[in-house]
């Protein structure tokens, strides 16, 4: 069994960065889909709706200006006489000389004068427009930017910005006036040329094929992929969304077996707790069961992570499935239906999870580069998280496997989920495979989880901090890593 467990946990080790690969090239391919039915019905990849606070910049006003949500969008009250400024979302560069005109959807109070920022890359020196005096009225009408009067920051005459990778909209309205905002486009001009999309390359990493899109869209930021041209439906309220009731209902169904599961498990008297740690393998009852259980807690928190829903605007569907998943983890605690576990264990064993730690640190030596420490107040946050992952991973599902299956099985099951939280990293996805092996068989023996929380959140600083824009492209995972 160990020898097979050994072989199986090799081929997973390979087949993980191929998984992620393949699910950054269908993310890729989706989105330049979603994109050329975008232009094809008239409207812009590059448009914004503002419905909370975090659709700005840094999810304020700049300058003089109170950001507040109010439904249908954002109103902004201006608080002195020199003006405040709005930071659109940009994910990626736009091409300003094919995107040539800007529509603004907002109101205000009173009359003000505006103008647009606009950086060519984030370093590069600004280029500033202005837009003139404007009456409420007059918010909306559309702006050629290539026949505005563009300056630089010293106010000498510059030519148009060709792209934006930074745009902003200033304001100066008297105090206490408020301009309230609920859209923004940049529109395709009328007889633009559109690329033919670009066929991604086979054999590339996860880590690759985004290298590639990002050199493609550096040369033309209107590239598309994929042959495809067939809407596919939205991974998130970041892309172009599909109708939410689809999402829910499946939310619905994950819920109502929850609850069915929850409420049968509850009731069953037939079925003793296990709150020792003991391995029971009882037969196929038990691996069922324990099946069963694991499945419920991992389902949602992968439908999130693995369906690219973990974004910087989540689905609400993903989160609930998320939540949900979770919420069952927590109610089997709860109804003391998981071995017991306890935080740090014997001293003299501890040490054993930081093992990684020093894996880690000689990854940063070999392959990193000068180290770029985050504050402490993220690295606690790491500990946070990681202690959470860890109780879900090992608490729960290691746990609950080693009641139906031989250890190695368990382990490596563990593993491998722990893994599929971090997809499409592939390269992290591996490093989280490797580490959790260990730690998984380490935890088994001993049910200790700070220890191994606390391994985990050291390494991922040191990788953070060394290896993050280097070996790894980013700790980031679903949606985000694709960023």
């Amino acid at each position: 069994m160990v020898a097979a467990t050994l072989v199986a946990a090799v081929a997973l080790l390979f087949a993980l960065p191929r998984y992620a690969a393949t699910v950054v090239r269908g993310a890729i391919e989706r989105e330049s889909a979603n994109d050329r039915v975008a232009f094809a019905e008239g409207r812009s990849p590059w448009s914004w709706r503002f419905s909370g606070v975090e659709d700005v910049v840094a999810g304020r006003a700049f300058g003089g200006g109170r950001l507040a949500r109010s439904p249908p969008g954002l109103s902004v009250q201006a608080t002195d006489a020199g003006g405040f400024e709005i930071g659109l979302v940009l994910r990626r560069d736009a091409d300003l000389v094919r995107l040539d005109t800007f529509y603004l959807d907002a109101t205000a109070s009173a009359t003000g004068r505006y103008a647009l920022a606009v950086r060519e890359t984030l370093t590069s020196p600004g280029r500033h427009a202005n837009l003139g005096t404007l009456t409420p009225a007059e918010l909306g009408r559309p702006v050629r930017l290539d026949r505005l009067s563009w300056t630089d920051d010293q106010g000498r005459a510059v030519d148009p910005p060709r792209r934006a990778a930074m745009l902003r909209i200033r304001a100066v309205l008297p105090v206490g006036a408020t301009l309230s905002l609920r859209g923004a486009r940049l529109a395709l001009a009328e007889g633009a040329f559109l690329p033919p999309p670009v066929t991604l390359p086979d054999g590339l990493s996860a880590e690759g094929l985004l290298a590639f899109r990002d050199r493609e869209r550096a040369a033309d930021p209107l590239v598309a992929f994929g042959e495809a041209p067939e809407r596919v439906r939205a991974t998130s309220a970041e892309s172009y969304p599909s109708p939410a009731w689809p999402g829910w209902v499946e939310v619905g169904i994950y819920l109502a077996l929850v609850s069915a599961v929850g409420w049968r498990r509850q009731g069953d008297r037939a079925r003793r707790p296990v709150d020792d740690g003991a391995v029971s393998h009882p037969g196929w009852r038990a691996l069922a069961g324990a099946g069963l259980d694991v499945a419920l807690v991992l389902a949602g928190p992968l439908w999130f992570i693995a369906g690219l829903g973990l974004s910087l605007r989540p689905a609400p569907p993903g989160i609930a499935a998320f939540a949900i998943g979770v919420g069952y983890a927590v109610a089997l605690g709860a109804r003391r239906q998981l071995p017991s576990w306890h935080w740090a264990g014997a001293w003299r064993q501890a040490g054993w999870p930081l093992l990684a730690v020093a894996v880690a640190g000689g990854i940063a030596l070999t392959a990193g580069h000068s180290p770029a420490w985050p504050p402490a107040g993220r690295t606690l946050l790491y500990i946070g998280w990681a202690l959470f992952q860890q109780w879900l991973i090992l608490a729960v599902v290691a746990a609950l496997l080693d009641r139906a299956v031989p250890r190695a099985v368990a382990i490596l099951l563990a593993a491998l989920a722990f893994a599929l939280l971090h997809t499409p990293n592939g390269l992290l996805m591996q490093l989280c495979f490797v580490a959790e092996l260990g730690w998984a068989w380490w935890y088994l023996r001993h049910r200790a989880l700070l220890p191994v929380a606390v391994a985990h959140a050291l390494s991922a600083v040191i990788l953070q901090a060394c290896v993050a824009v280097g070996l790894l492209r980013s700790l980031e995972v679903s949606a985000r890593f694709l960023a």
